[in-house]
């Protein structure tokens, strides 16, 4: 649960085993997949996928009798903390565009805690990792003059039965907590770091605690070097200076401390449920029970997912996202076997296909001299600024940062609306060159997952993750 990975090297190790496991020729990177193509003879099944290369002008047209659909979370549909001269800087990947789930949603797929998001609290500015500092350095968090919040506000937590009298309590209560203190203005919230490394001098040789902080350097070098660039550009060292926490814009994954995603089915082996408890209020399309087919298959026949795509079954992290991979594949291949004289047949003709990937492109081509200056032309909009007007509706209006993570029936009304109307500008999104259509097709998928984000936190009533976002 808490062994301490190097990420940089494990992906190369995993990378390495996939090389030898199906051999480079088999593999095709840098294709940037843009939809999944449905079965012409059975609507409910995947046949397909399509993307396009982003170092050549090539499109890629795939026929397939199962697909793993892995593309990570969502990040950059709110907007960020970090602007100007710190855009891009996020604390999940900013290349997890929801395409995992905008791309399911599309085939058909049933989604599942849509409503859920993380909204991890990280040192200010660079987001970088508070793992360390709390669990190996024993360190508080603060406010302003010195209270540790958690112990001031621990009443809030009694509101919140049994979550909040756990040993650790959940994440969007710790938030919750925090919160109140910003609100009534006791911040910044500080990461007592002086007190921490203090307290470790009293127990520690000098060599151990210089061991540590090495620790400490290396856990943001590893994860985020954008927080060391922080604390050497604002003169902070951590036996001297305290450095200040704050909760970040929301993200939609279900590998963390999120379970939003796609239905899957379940296990039969670790003592999962057969009955359904709630069997009368399942829709008729939907399958009944925990375990309804081949493992982590969505409701989709031969389209599975893992890691960020399951909902209901967050806090997998990496290793547990990579058993979830392996479980899949196995359950995929066992299909495979079982379907072997099955042809798949893709619904829509190749023409069209490629020609709805090159419309960012035709819409460029087409319109480019009617002005001067490319990037100001009533005939379409620039990627980039399709993705502030998102990112400032989900901001506004679907509780983030602006209102402090809280909106209401009214705000959603509205975004919905506004949403409607992004969707159709959408359409006249350009593309100058193959970096400009990834981002298109990249704000395309945002819009689709931010919709269905919405559109959940709408059909609940409840605030059902107070710190994370208020109803």
């Amino acid at each position: 649960w808490q062994i301490m990975i190097h990420g940089e090297s494990y992906k190369w190790i995993v990378a390495e085993a996939a090389k030898k496991a199906l051999g480079t020729d088999n593999i095709q990177e840098r294709i940037f997949i843009v939809k999944l193509v449905n079965d012409k003879n059975d609507p409910n099944r995947v046949a397909g996928a399509v993307g396009f290369s982003v170092r050549e002008d090539k499109v890629f047209v795939y026929k397939a009798k199962a697909i793993l659909l892995a593309a990570g979370g969502c990040v950059n549909i709110f907007r960020p903390r970090s602007v100007g001269e710190g855009t891009g800087r996020a604390w999940y990947p900013v290349w997890n565009a929801g395409s995992t789930y905008s791309m399911a949603a599309e085939a058909g797929a049933e989604m599942t805690l849509m409503e859920n998001r993380f909204v991890p609290t990280r040192f200010k500015d660079g987001y970088g990792p508070v793992g360390a500092w709390f669990l190996l350095f024993k360190s508080q968090a603060t406010n302003a003059i010195g209270e540790t919040y958690m112990t001031r506000n621990k009443d809030m937590l009694d509101d919140y039965p049994p979550y909040g009298q756990a040993a650790v309590p959940a994440s969007c209560l710790r938030n919750h907590l925090m919160l109140k203190e910003m609100k009534e203005g006791r911040g910044p919230i500080w990461m007592d770091t002086v007190t921490a490394l203090a307290n470790l001098r009293e127990t520690l040789t000098p060599r151990e605690v210089k061991h540590l902080e090495a620790e400490a350097w290396e856990d943001f070098l590893d994860m985020c070097v954008g927080q060391c660039g922080i604390w050497v550009g604002e003169n902070i060292e951590p036996d001297k200076k305290n450095s200040e926490l704050m909760p970040t814009e929301p993200y939609l994954l279900g590998s963390h401390s999120g379970c939003c995603g796609i239905w899957v089915s379940g296990p039969t082996d670790v003592g999962a449920p057969t009955d359904e408890a709630f069997s009368e209020g399942i829709p008729e399309h939907l399958p009944k029970g925990w375990n309804w087919g081949y493992r982590a298959m969505t409701t989709v026949t031969g389209l599975w997912t893992a890691g960020d795509g399951v909902g209901a079954s967050g806090h997998k992290f990496s290793s547990g996202s990579h058993a979830e991979g392996r479980l899949a594949a196995k359950a995929m291949v066992k299909f495979c076997l079982d379907n072997k004289d099955h042809k798949p047949e893709l619904d829509t003709s190749v023409e069209d296909l490629v020609a709805e990937i090159y419309k960012p492109v035709r819409n460029y081509m087409e319109h480019k001299d009617y002005t001067t200056a490319i990037d100001i032309n009533p005939n379409y909009i620039t990627p980039k600024m399709l993705q502030f007007r998102l990112q400032k509706i989900m901001d506004e209006y679907v509780a983030g940062v602006a209102t402090y993570y809280t909106t209401n029936e009214h705000m959603l009304k509205v975004a919905g609306e506004k949403i409607d109307m992004l969707k159709e500008d959408a359409e006249k999104m350009r593309a100058k060159d193959l970096h400009e259509l990834l981002r298109a097709w990249e704000n395309y998928h945002r819009i689709i997952t931010a919709e269905a984000h919405m559109k959940h936190i709408e059909f609940r009533q409840e605030s059902r993750y107070p710190g994370f976002y208020y109803r």
